[in-house]
């Protein structure tokens, strides 16, 4: 959602600004334009004459159209600032709990799925003496197969799991974890405070194996990209007697 905005008022800035040179342009050169075009009585003309600026100041509903106005667009441009800079949390993601194919159907029926979840590709047609309307005398009828049952994990949860395991390294005070992206296509955003001592690429290599290499399994994630940014705790320095 928040990219489709930023790139609708992205284009539409295009096109102000495109436009706005445009009419400098044609009116730096005098060419010719239309009347109600910007600067339409020449080069020495301005964009907005004091008629124009005054005309409506005496109506009762300008001043609160205008405060009105300006309120929703300071409204809404701290909306917008505040969606940059705020990261969407992932809620949940979706986890494949393996169902798989349905078991294959013997020649008696011999699957054992009398109670079972899943059902033949194919039925024997019913009998036609005891079939009401006399549907599907003609051959066997097809089934629609249930799809492979998913389950949802919270993120939260899963953003739990991987701080844990992540802070689990010796010299590691503190690490944070933040889901992003699709619940079908999960990024990890890792926040690392490394204490004296810690080794960046040990960290990086720890998160790796007992991190994100557990949840794609656990998950059943094909890939889990992931950002990892460090910083260093804060400390005293050692006095040497």
């Amino acid at each position: 959602m928040l990219r489709v905005v930023n790139r609708i008022l992205l284009g539409l800035t295009g096109v102000a600004v495109a436009a706005a040179g445009v009419a400098v342009l044609v009116a730096g050169l005098d060419l010719p334009r239309p009347g109600f075009a910007p600067y339409a009585d020449g080069p020495d003309d301005v964009l907005l004459s004091r008629g124009t600026r005054l005309r409506w100041r005496d109506a009762g509903w300008w001043w609160p159209t205008v405060i009105g106005g300006l309120s929703l667009l300071v409204v809404l441009c701290g909306w917008w600032l505040i969606a940059q800079l705020r990261r969407a949390r992932l809620g949940e993601v979706v986890v494949d709990t393996g169902g798989g194919a349905p078991p294959a159907a013997g020649p008696s029926g011999a699957d054992g799925g009398a109670g079972g979840d899943w059902a033949t590709g194919t039925d024997p047609a019913p009998d036609p003496g005891t079939d009401p309307g006399g549907a599907g005398s003609d051959g066997p009828a097809t089934l629609t197969l249930p799809a492979a049952p998913l389950a949802l994990l919270r993120g939260s949860a899963l953003e739990e799991v991987l701080a844990e395991e992540a802070g689990a390294l010796e010299g590691v005070e503190r690490a944070r974890v933040t889901l992003t992206g699709r619940r079908t296509a999960p990024r990890a955003s890792f926040g690392v405070l490394l204490g004296p001592g810690a080794h960046p690429a040990a960290a990086v290599d720890h998160i790796e194996e007992r991190a994100l290499a557990p949840a794609r399994a656990s998950v059943g994630l094909a890939r889990l990209p992931a950002e990892i940014r460090f910083r260093s705790a804060k400390h005293r320095a050692e006095r040497v007697s």
